[in-house]
């Protein structure tokens, strides 16, 4: 069997936009392995990253939902109260739903892949947003009010005053009994409670500790940039693409390895937008 080698090749990009690659030279698979060592971080960066996403899009659209305009809107499409309370219930559940999901991965990737310590760091963060932050304390409450009780929302209003509404009393939450801080909350509220006022908070707290997650993996991400950058400097690329092919068959079929690049530039921007760390770039 024929070996397979392995070539850096730079990409480039003409003055008429067209992309093109210049093979540069054989390497190893040593090198290929140090080269790969630097991307370590970008599968959890790619995981948290998403799931962050999802809460914030989860968190717009229940608030998009909820808008007077989009009901009145539903309703001249002659979709039912009864189907528009239930697309109230489905969108807050799901914002509820995903914040825990956030936080229970940002919680295994760290028993993964940091250490216990770290653990003990995040889960000090989250009881400090706990307990200075009513937003908090509601949301990572919620979800055990929905499977343990009920849904919020059961009421439709329609006036021509004030057009279509969708409520949730307070009533209906405090049917719950363990909202544990959160109730004390609950009962300086009104009687009527537009939840889907409390997402802007919240979501602003997902950042905090999305941007607090990467600060348990500084020196895995510092030195994937490091690795990166001899790894340019030594072959002469600015923008690396890895070839694997016979050589025989390098200019007409060869495999292409894909590298992360934009994921740990990404990640490593998160470190420095950091306001608790400092990093001296030489």
């Amino acid at each position: 069997m024929d070996k397979v080698s392995l070539y850096v090749a730079e990409t480039i990009v003409n003055k008429e936009a067209e992309a093109g690659i210049v093979i540069k030279e054989e390497i190893s698979q040593e090198e290929l392995d140090w080269l790969n060592s630097a991307f370590q971080i970008c599968s959890a960066y790619h995981s948290i990253t998403q799931i962050k996403e999802i809460v914030i899009e989860n968190g717009e659209s229940y608030k998009n939902f909820m808008k007077p305009y989009n009901l009145q809107a539903l309703k001249k499409s002659n979709i039912s109260p009864e189907r528009l309370i239930l697309l109230a219930n489905k969108a807050v559940l799901n914002y509820a739903s995903s914040i825990k999901t956030f936080i229970d991965m940002e919680t295994r990737l760290l028993r993964k892949r940091s250490t216990e310590n770290d653990v003990l760091k995040f889960k000090a963060l989250c009881k400090i947003l706990y307990d200075e932050n009513v937003e908090y304390r509601f949301w990572t409450n919620f979800r055990n009010y929905i499977v343990h009780c009920e849904f919020p929302y059961s009421i439709y209003r329609d006036s021509l005053k004030n057009g279509c509404s969708i409520v949730c009393t307070k009533d209906r939450l405090l049917l719950f009994d363990n909202w544990k801080h959160s109730k004390a909350d609950i009962q300086k509220m009104g009687e009527e409670i537009e939840l889907h006022t409390l997402v802007d908070n919240m979501s602003a707290m997902i950042y905090v500790l999305y941007i607090d997650f990467f600060s348990h993996f500084i020196e895995e991400i510092v030195q994937g940039v490091s690795i990166y950058g001899d790894f340019c400097r030594k072959h002469g690329v600015k923008t690396p693409v890895i070839f694997k092919a016979k050589k025989e068959d390098l200019k007409d079929n060869p495999q292409i390895q894909p590298l992360p690049i934009t994921e740990l530039k990404c990640a490593f921007d998160i470190l420095k937008s950091n306001p608790k760390i400092k990093i001296d770039i030489i």
